[in-house]
């Protein structure tokens, strides 16, 4: 085998080798071998929640995952600090401080309008917004307004065992003409 075929051989098997690491790690598996195919949106040391590719979320708890998963949960919690520690599950819930109510745009203020968006907040300790995603939207043009009013809104943080902690919640916003 010549120099050239060599270093074909060797850029495919590269190539193949990354394609499965990238497919292992959108794949997390259960102690009871079962397969959740997603990407981690957030994880704290009791639970992780994966996206999946329709959207939806999934959470399992971190002792029902199998020793490679649990590994890489925890390289991607080291690597997205923003993202780690984050509960849904909480001794005292998040409650809302100030709020915002979303402006419907003008091109969608027609009589009989109506539409909504839904998101998933991830709060940090002292209840600000962090980070928000769109789970589901029934006009693309209410997301922008939708995305602007969850970033005014404060809360008084949830708290787990008398700590506050970073939280995920979901709120709606409903829009109506």
């Amino acid at each position: 085998m010549g120099t050239q075929a060599r270093r074909s051989a060797l850029a495919a098997i590269l190539i193949c080798l990354t394609s499965l690491s990238q497919l292992a790690a959108e794949s997390f598996i259960r102690s009871d071998g079962s397969v959740i195919e997603g990407q981690i949106d957030h994880a704290n040391e009791r639970e992780v929640t994966f996206k999946t590719s329709s959207g939806e979320f999934v959470t399992a708890s971190i002792a029902d995952l199998d020793a490679n998963s649990v590994s890489a949960v925890q390289s991607w919690s080291d690597a997205n600090p923003d993202l780690s520690d984050v509960y849904s599950v909480w001794d005292v819930k998040p409650s809302v401080v100030r709020s915002r109510t979303a402006v419907t745009p003008p091109q969608l203020s027609s009589p009989g309008f109506k539409g909504i968006v839904s998101l998933q907040v991830i709060l940090d300790e002292q209840g600000k917004v962090r980070r928000a995603t769109v789970s589901k939207s029934t006009h693309g043009d209410l997301e922008k307004p939708a995305m602007e009013a969850i970033r005014k809104w404060s809360f008084k943080p949830a708290q787990v065992a008398g700590k506050s902690v970073k939280s995920r919640i979901a709120i709606s916003f409903k829009f109506e003409a």
